[in-house]
């Protein structure tokens, strides 16, 4: 994977928090706010999709659920991402199935299981932006991948900017 700046991601506790999110027991779960950011699916030679995160001038949102690791056991990472791709200024928004392309909605899933991984766009799901107060903002989004297996199906999270 590639993201270049990582200086200005946000990701404190303060500027965070969970509600109502659901994270497996097994695993850890993240969002993190990178500005001034733009989020592409790129493929490589062989056929593989893979994220791109490079300078632009919009925000992205990248909610992530890794697994629990286990000591000593080679390959036995597991991840999985979301990415949103919005406009500065962001305001209320609610998208559905195909119109998700608008904020270039995409999940990876990256592990050692060959032959189902990769990122793909989102095209099925519900995505709900609410703007609370000046820097606050709630995020509900439910979601369905048809490409490859997945253990996160939606999140919910209020953050700030």
């Amino acid at each position: 994977m590639i993201a270049c700046n990582a200086n200005k991601k946000i990701t404190d506790t303060e500027n965070l928090s969970e509600s109502s999110s659901i994270c497996p027991s097994e695993g850890t779960c993240t969002l993190e706010v990178l500005k001034d950011k733009v989020f592409n699916i790129k493929t490589d030679e062989f056929g593989n999709s893979y994220p791109e995160l490079i300078d632009g001038n919009k925000i992205v949102l990248k909610f992530s659920y890794n697994k629990n690791t286990i000591t000593d056991v080679e390959d036995d990472h597991y991840s999985e991402v979301v990415y949103l791709e919005f406009e500065e200024g962001l305001s209320s928004i609610n998208l559905k199935n195909k119109d998700l392309s608008s904020v270039k909605a995409g999940f990876s899933r990256v592990c050692f299981c060959r032959g189902q991984t990769g990122t793909f766009p989102i095209n099925i799901g519900h995505l709900n932006l609410s703007k609370l107060t000046d820097s606050t903002y709630q995020i509900i989004f439910d979601f369905t991948i048809t490409e490859v297996p997945q253990v996160i199906n939606s999140f919910d999270r209020t953050f700030k900017l």
